[in-house]
């Protein structure tokens, strides 16, 4: 899945097919110094590396790190993107490029992207980073996409004692009834790519539960699917062209709130071409959410298109 578009790059999904840039960028003696040695001896390595850590973490936590490629010839030339650490509160930002593409910007491009990524299609209000002590280049990064120093500057990381940074949004934080808003606002979102944006389906498990479960309801019945079943045909969809210039909003709604949990009732509207061919139609969509300790989350949803 395409995540990203920059100026120069694109930031998508790793695919098995990566093993061996994986295993090359692993072993770079820039990573085992900086982040540690995970030791990828292999392209069997590096492929369980992919499937058990960052495919993973797209299904579990809705963002991960992602392959970065330059626009001007396709080279894939390093890893940037989010993750979530059992040692840190809040998720956090980090890339590694090949030693061949440094000092060209790509890194702070590739960061401050993300960063913004964070903030807009996420719905973060804290973003965090950690580097090697000795790893000065890597903390102007921060300092230049607007981390700054974290209280206290460092931590115990993964691989010892690393420098902190943090971001925190400047705005008042909403009221529950405001972060619903917001979480269904990009929900609706998710699908969009009108005028070409990049549709943010991706980011979706963030979005919800894990164990989450949506019904679609017609004439022929309810079918439930989970996360992957809900959102893999999806993007499948709109990534072949066959969908294209689809948005879908909300048109009325009403929340009911009952301490941590909600009730959202949603009509909205839709509209896009498929297969060449304009369509428009409306329908309701009704969302069970529950507060949890990282923020409300969508736990089912059950829609029915309408005529």
């Amino acid at each position: 899945m395409q995540i990203l578009h920059t100026e120069r790059l694109r930031l998508r999904w790793f695919r098995e097919s990566d093993a061996g840039f994986v295993r090359r960028l692993l072993n770079e003696p820039s990573w085992i110094a900086n982040i540690g040695d995970r030791q990828i001896h292999s392209d069997d390595d590096a492929l369980d590396y992919i499937r058990g850590r960052l495919l993973a973490n797209y299904w579990r936590q809705g963002f991960g790190f992602w392959a970065v490629e330059r626009h001007e010839d396709g080279a894939l030339i390093g890893m940037c993107g989010l993750t979530q650490r059992d040692s840190l509160p809040d998720p956090d930002v980090g890339y590694a490029l090949l030693p061949a593409y440094w000092g060209r910007g790509y890194a702070r491009e590739g960061a401050a992207a993300c960063l913004a990524y964070a903030r807009e299609v996420l719905g973060l209000r804290t973003l965090r980073a950690i580097t090697a002590p000795h790893n000065l280049a890597s903390q102007r990064v921060l300092l230049d996409i607007g981390l700054v120093p974290a209280d206290p500057p460092r931590v115990r990381g993964e691989e010892g004692e690393s420098c902190a940074f943090v971001w925190h949004a400047t705005t008042a934080e909403p009221d529950d009834a405001g972060q619903i808003d917001a979480l269904i606002g990009r929900f609706f979102a998710a699908f969009g790519n009108r005028g070409g944006a990049l549709p943010t389906l991706a980011a979706l498990p963030h979005a919800c539960l894990p164990e989450a479960r949506i019904q679609r309801c017609d004439a022929a019945g309810a079918l439930t699917l989970d996360l992957h079943g809900f959102i893999t045909p999806r993007a499948e969809l709109l990534a072949s062209g066959r969908l294209c210039e689809f948005e879908e909003h909300e048109t009325a709604a009403r929340t009911d709130l009952a301490e941590g949990l909600a009730q959202r009732w949603s009509q909205y509207r839709k509209r896009g071409v498929l297969d060449g061919v304009p369509f428009e139609a409306e329908g309701r969509k009704a969302f069970q959410l529950v507060r949890t300790a990282r923020g409300w989350k969508i736990a089912a949803l059950a829609w029915q298109d309408l005529a």
